[in-house]
């Protein structure tokens, strides 16, 4: 029997403006952060995922993030 799959629905053209103006809000918003901030959120996603990376395999020396607070 050949299986037949359901074709999803295509976002709407308003749906994807929405999505890429947001999108360009929010890349505007990360620009205008000090760089002292966007220095802090790269470190706490660091911590976040670096973990997840260790349990799969050994960090590389550069991978493991500093043991600083800006």
């Amino acid at each position: 029997m050949a299986e037949q799959r359901e074709r999803r629905a295509r976002p709407s053209p308003e749906l994807m403006a929405a999505l890429w103006e947001s999108k360009a809000a929010l890349h505007k918003s990360r620009m205008d952060m000090p760089l002292k901030e966007k220095v802090r959120t790269l470190l706490e996603l660091q911590r976040i995922c670096l973990p997840l990376i260790a349990r799969q395999r050994p960090l590389a020396p550069w991978e493991r993030p500093w043991e600083i607070d800006p």
